[in-house]
């Protein structure tokens, strides 16, 4: 399995910095984010594509990601921040996708 890689976002004056890639299909699917990981509270995920030369910031092991149903379960090899469960939704003819921290999940 790839590896959940953070990077930043390339995009200029954007209000989302970071984009993150979860290893799931056979590309992973990439959201634009405001932070690396939700500590306080959900962060809103907007699809993205993946640029050529990312600017990588994290880079860690997967140990199960899968998709079940609405959401999508992400177990990292890390002591802090190791779990995390994506919500997916639809939402003005897009996916809209949350991520929430782990203590609100």
């Amino acid at each position: 399995m790839d590896d959940f890689v953070i990077a930043e976002n390339p995009e200029e004056g954007t209000s989302l910095p970071y984009l993150v890639r979860i290893p799931l299909g056979p590309d992973g699917i990439v959201l634009k984010t405001r932070d690396t990981w939700p500590r306080t509270s959900k962060l809103y995920c907007h699809p993205a594509e993946w640029p050529e030369d990312p600017v990588v910031v994290e880079r860690v092991a997967v140990r199960t990601c899968r998709r079940r149903g609405a959401a999508l379960d992400l177990v990292l090899v890390r002591g802090r921040h190791s779990r995390g469960q994506l919500g997916f939704a639809p939402g003005r003819g897009r996916p809209l996708f949350f991520w929430p921290p782990a203590t609100v999940a």
